[in-house]
């Protein structure tokens, strides 16, 4: 993995440094004797092959091997590799779905349809908690159990899962007002304009997918699997960063950035003081849901 780093980083940076933001295509930059350029572009691809291949392998081998998973199951490296992943899996999974809208509409950016978000909720929530299950779980580095997935005091924790809702949600609104006062637009939602206008019928699947499986599975993987193994391994402030940034950038929303890395720290403060993960996919859960309602409520069929 650390090879693909190696050949990718440069290549990318030196292509950028050359091209700057164009996007010429390939058959052009070799016809212009841009040949370095390409090499560079060559060695970054390749070292993007390598990269994947080894986030793969960090995840498949030590799954059928308990003595190599328990060894360096809480490094970064492990964490990285096993997000990188459940995210390339889960991409590689809907690429039909995005080439078939592609190919209908050539030239036009591609809105998820109802279905096009519970298919891409499923793939990248499926992934994040298969990765889990095989390079934690089956190899018996920890258990379900030990990753915070327990009914002990459930109906209390469901409790203070509402609680801890409505701070993330009021949290969130003011920390999205103060960054729109200063010009930073909230564009959350923008993923999900597809459910605007849906029938009832298929918004409903879209909540399904948004407020209760997403839920789930990403505390699984976020709270559950990074957080715990990072704090056995290098301590909890390590697995509050970590846990935290890796939760915001897996949003994908520079803008909304801030807002998601302080809902990230709630939920990791509220599980390293539980050790349940039922109130952070409560809280998680009532977040998508509220979301998700406003948005459909707020534009009528």
């Amino acid at each position: 993995m650390i090879i693909g780093v190696v050949l990718m980083v440069p290549g990318t940076i030196s292509t950028i440094a050359v091209l700057g933001v164009r996007q010429p295509r390939l058959t052009q930059l070799v016809a212009s004797g841009h040949a370095a350029t390409v090499a560079l572009l060559g060695l970054a691809i390749v070292g993007a092959v390598v990269l994947a291949i080894g986030m793969i392998l960090d995840v498949m081998i030590p799954a059928f091997s308990p003595t190599l998973a328990r060894e360096y199951y809480g490094s970064f490296w492990t964490v990285i590799a096993s997000f990188g992943t459940a995210v390339l899996v889960a991409n590689l999974l809907t690429l039909p779905y995005v080439l078939v809208e592609a190919a209908r509409q050539p030239g036009v950016p591609i809105t998820l349809t109802p279905g096009g978000l519970v298919l891409s909720v499923l793939t990248l929530d499926g992934c994040l908690v298969g990765v889990v299950f095989l390079r934690i779980i089956h190899p018996h580095v920890l258990s379900w159990q030990d990753l915070g997935l327990t009914l002990a005091n459930f109906w209390n924790m469901v409790r203070l899962g509402g609680g801890v809702g409505v701070v993330v949600i009021l949290g969130s609104a003011a920390l999205e007002a103060a960054l729109r006062a200063v010009g930073i637009q909230q564009t959350q939602e923008q993923m999900f304009t597809g459910i605007v206008g849906a029938p009832l019928g298929q918004f409903l699947g879209v909540l399904l997918a948004g407020a209760v499986i997403a839920p789930i599975c990403e505390e699984i993987f976020f709270r559950g699997f990074v957080f715990t193994v990072v704090w056995r391994t290098h301590g909890q402030v390590a697995a509050f960063i970590v846990s935290a940034v890796l939760f915001a950038i897996a949003h994908l929303n520079l803008q909304a950035f801030v807002p998601i890395l302080f809902i990230a720290v709630i939920f990791a403060y509220v599980y390293s003081r539980t050790g349940s993960l039922v109130p952070s996919m409560v809280a998680h859960g009532m977040n998508n849901a509220l979301a998700l309602i406003a948005l459909y409520v707020s534009h009528p069929h």
